[in-house]
């Protein structure tokens, strides 16, 4: 039995479009996922509902979740004016009569405006009846008109709570890139609760925990489009006080539902002699397993943001600290401000750690080549001085395909040293890794992101097969749920990396995303350390 209970304020069952034909979504398969996972209750939408019609959807959530204690439903509702819904009175009761506790709106899909003036009758309704309200958003800016998403605009939120603001709404999906909007959000608008399956920013459980009171974050998992175990890592591993953690798992959810109890414990089912999935059920580090994060960053000292991002905690000493929660033995580094900016002073980031900590951290370099003068002289500096076997050319921010031949004096020093190289996806990357892996068979290239999606997955498989020097690293915010099995399924464990991209994003969900799949023990062994090891132990000593 879990100790702890768990109850999820975020999961959209049933047939949705686009999705690829390997993606889960029916309701057996999150029951099943709950099992795996140790989670006692889930408060579950219907996929009609937001793409078809709501009412429809509603119904059939109904009828599909049936009898199920454990599933608690959620119903698409809208304004009434184009009797499309019962007036909000209506609305409400029939809630009541089906046993509704929580709804949600979906403005963006459904094409109305999200203000008071639209939305007020059926908003003050829902204040008055202390119903739930869960939005999806995160954001100040405008989605495309001509490509709908769910999206509520932080401004559209704040001025409707500042109407009503006794209304409780539970803000699904926002993003680790956020924390700058949502700060004064949450500070101005005590109603205000956040579920953190996307906002997967480092430390955020705890640091939201210390700003707005752990009573106001939510454990959500965004199932089925992500992995469960991702989320619910996120609260077992964290620092907080048990008795905080708990809240977040279920407590919060609870009051929110104005339920009696929480959902009964959860006995956990399937993945008998995995002692990785053992440890994780429970948040324990992994003991006696090696760990490598292929795919992370550093700042300097006492950083507390990067550009567009609050990234706390993201210097040497605070990014080894985190990574003991897990048991992570070795991390592969390359600094925000090498890739980013200025790879001078960047590098020499990356070298400090290395130096402070030179069995923990490896050192990824990173160079633009717009900026430099003397290859020679800065190859010999990071790579032989430095002792980097890491190679990060990072097109987002150059611009430059990989395969163009400004990059060759790097390639052909990488290659004589069997370097290791983190691509990150550009445009036309397999078109342009298809070009450069076979010219540099001894470099070995490692294709960052490719969890992202199953496109994204199929775009570093069809790389993999073709190249026996690429593997493919999983790291991405969006944990997508069973894309690692997808990837081991079409080019097996030996080619899949474990990769966090902290202090970006916090490495709990993204170790949690790869200790709940399902694979088996030794696949997993593979894939968050041997791998990796393997990789590193190729690397002739620079200056060759």
């Amino acid at each position: 039995m879990s100790e702890r209970i768990f109850f999820d304020c975020f999961a959209t069952v049933g047939k949705r479009g686009p999705k690829d034909v390997e993606a889960r979504y029916s309701l057996e398969d999150l029951v099943s996922e709950m099992a795996w996972c140790g989670i006692s209750g889930t408060l579950v939408g219907h996929a009609a509902s937001r793409e078809y019609d709501p009412m429809f959807g509603n119904r059939m959530l109904m009828k599909e979740i049936g009898g199920n204690s454990r599933l608690y439903p959620v119903w698409a509702v809208m304004p009434h004016h184009t009797r499309e819904m019962a007036p909000p009175e209506e609305l409400i009761q029939e809630l009541q009569d089906n046993g509704v506790r929580a709804v949600k709106m979906y403005p963006r899909s459904h094409r109305y405006p999200f203000n008071v003036d639209t939305c007020g009758e059926l908003l003050r309704s829902l204040q008055r009846h202390a119903i739930p309200l869960l939005l999806e958003g995160g954001h100040m800016y405008a989605p495309d008109i001509f490509e709908p998403t769910n999206q509520v605009l932080l401004e559209e939120l704040d001025a409707v709570l500042t109407r009503f603001p006794g209304l409780p709404v539970i803000l699904q999906g926002a993003r680790w890139d956020a924390t700058r909007y949502l700060s004064w959000l949450m500070n101005k608008h005590r109603m205000l609760h956040l579920e953190l399956s996307a906002h997967q920013g480092n430390r955020a459980i705890e640091l939201f925990a210390e700003w707005f009171g752990a009573d106001r974050i939510l454990f959500g998992t965004g199932a089925m489009e992500k992995s469960p175990g991702a989320a619910k890592a996120f609260v077992d591993y964290c620092t907080l006080p048990d008795e905080q953690k708990q809240q977040i798992a279920a407590g919060n959810l609870a009051r929110l539902l104005k339920l009696d109890r929480l959902p009964p414990p959860c006995r956990t089912s399937g993945g008998a002699g995995d002692r990785i999935l053992a440890a994780a059920r429970i948040g324990k580090p992994l003991k006696d397993i090696l760990v490598i994060d292929s795919h992370a960053h550093i700042n300097h000292d006492q950083g507390e943001g990067v550009g567009f991002i609050h990234c706390p905690a993201s210097d040497a000493a605070s990014m080894r600290e985190r990574a003991r929660l897990m048991g992570i033995d070795a991390m592969c580094i390359s600094s925000f401000m090498a890739i980013w900016t200025d790879p001078e002073p960047g590098n020499r980031i990356t070298y400090k750690a290395m130096q402070r900590y030179p069995r923990f951290f490896h050192g990824f370099a990173s160079l633009q080549p717009q900026y430099v003068k003397d290859w020679k002289r800065e190859l010999h500096r990071v790579h032989k001085t430095w002792r980097m076997g890491g190679m990060k050319p990072y097109f987002p921010r150059t611009y430059i395909p990989y395969n163009d031949p400004i990059w060759k004096p790097w390639y052909e020093y990488g290659n004589r040293m069997r370097a290791y190289c983190l691509i990150h996806p550009s445009p036309d990357v397999v078109g342009e890794m298809n070009d450069l892996a076979p010219k540099y068979p001894d470099i070995h290239f490692m294709i960052a992101h490719c969890g992202g999606s199953y496109t994204d997955a199929r775009k570093g498989i069809d790389i993999a097969l073709k190249n026996p020097n690429v593997s493919l690293e999983i790291t991405l915010t969006a944990v997508t749920y069973r894309v690692i099995e997808f990837m081991v399924k079409h080019i097996g464990a030996d080619r899949v990396l474990f990769g966090t991209d902290q202090p970006m994003r916090d490495p709990i969900p993204q170790f949690g995303w790869m200790a709940y799949a399902h694979c088996s023990y030794e696949e997993k062994k593979k894939m968050f350390g041997l791998n990796m090891q393997r990789i590193l132990r190729r690397v002739r000593r620079p200056g060759a």
